[in-house]
């Protein structure tokens, strides 16, 4: 039970930290950039990066336009998805690669639903060049999801280890 306890607090230490820093950028961005305006912090980089404030509605690309409502059940089931198989996940697999991912799932998952149910849309707010307007939350999902895959990868390759008994 306190492995459990130890585990738990390690996932939701990295699911907080990526809450709140997502959520104080998307309300950093929504109090100084107006909807559809964008700033650049280096002239230099504006070509490739710049901060926009924009809404979806949908999901990642534009995709799925107005499903606001599906996306905060989507969300929801994957929040308690994760909080109920963590442990199982975690005898599975390396615990710090697994619960790192888990974690930055988590929080990449409350910060878009949070958005969603108290904004009535997810705030994106990072435009990189050649690529769809991103969060924070969208970038750990990316990232969390690698992780995930990547222990999982792991853990089936992992040899065997047979006693024999005389």
């Amino acid at each position: 039970m306190k492995r459990n306890y130890w585990d738990y607090a390690y996932l939701l230490s990295i699911a907080g930290i990526v809450f709140c820093l997502d959520q104080g950028s998307k309300l950093m961005v929504r109090s100084y950039i107006q909807p559809g305006d964008s700033w650049m912090p280096v002239a230099g980089l504006s070509p490739y990066i710049r901060f926009v404030h924009s809404g979806n509605t949908g999901m990642a690309f534009g995709l799925l336009r107005s499903t606001n409502g599906l996306f905060i059940a989507l969300s929801e089931i994957a929040c308690i998805a994760i909080l109920l198989l963590y442990p199982c996940l975690c005898r599975r697999s390396n615990v710090l690669l697994m619960g790192f991912g888990l974690g930055l799932l988590l929080g990449g998952a409350a910060g878009n639903l949070v958005d969603r149910i108290i904004v009535g849309y997810v705030t994106d707010i990072i435009l990189v060049n050649l690529l769809p307007v991103v969060n924070l939350a969208d970038i750990s999902i990316i990232f969390g999801a690698v992780l995930i895959a990547i222990s999982l990868f792991r853990a089936d390759n992992q040899p065997e280890i047979m006693i024999l008994s005389s």
